[in-house]
């Protein structure tokens, strides 16, 4: 299995960047891929889920490790990504919600793949484009854009077809725009030790699925 170093990453709050980073953890587990997760977001939201999760369920087998990051020690960060640059599988890097952190630097220039959760309204939408703007000056990783957490029925309405339809094509210029992510409980009330239910999967997968295929070609 070919390495590779894939971030989560937006600076727009919101748009379920953690969420999406722990259920590709558990969707790539269950394809049999070696996977493990790096948090290096200030909030450590993801590795706080994992405490709860084994807080209920002490002695379940986890599906895949965690380790948290501390960004403001740029000694550490650094050769921790030379160190995760040599590991075979794939690293999940769940970032923080900002690109000041001076040894973010160091995760971006290891990254291969920067998967960007978005919504479709324009305040996202320009966020995420000015994100990119940012990103793309100092980190070399394909990209590839997931709208997440879509109400479906919202997109009957005119105005949301056309903020779609424009989001696509802006962020389609940039990389890669997978299916959209519908809005529901599903998805909300994933467990980081179980893995995904039928509902859960069925959720996730016409976005997972070409997502999966496209890094394994990069």
């Amino acid at each position: 299995m070919k390495k590779r170093i894939i971030l989560f990453t937006n600076i727009k709050g919101g748009v379920g960047k953690t969420t999406l980073c722990g259920l590709f953890a558990t969707y790539l587990a269950q394809q049999g891929i070696p996977v493990a997760v790096m948090d290096a977001d200030i909030q450590q939201s993801l590795c706080r889920h994992r405490q709860r999760d084994l807080s209920d369920n002490p002695t379940e087998e986890l599906p895949w490790q965690i380790q948290s990051i501390n960004t403001s020690d740029d000694e550490m960060v650094e050769s921790l990504m030379e160190k995760l640059k040599s590991i075979p599988g794939w690293i999940l890097i769940d970032c923080p919600g900002n690109v000041s952190d001076h040894a973010l630097k160091y995760i971006y220039q290891a990254a291969d793949v920067a998967i960007v959760p978005f919504g479709y309204d324009t305040d996202t939408v320009d966020a995420t484009m000015l994100f990119c703007d940012l990103f793309k000056r100092v980190c070399p990783a394909k990209m590839v854009f997931v709208p997440n957490n879509i109400i479906v029925s919202d997109e009957r309405r005119e105005q949301v077809k056309k903020d779609r339809d424009e989001a696509v094509k802006l962020l389609g210029n940039i990389g890669y725009v997978t299916p959209r992510i519908k809005h529901g409980v599903a998805v909300k009330s994933y467990n980081t030790l179980n893995t995904l239910d039928y509902w859960q999967e069925k959720a996730v997968e016409n976005a997972f699925k070409p997502l999966i295929e496209k890094i394994k070609k990069l």
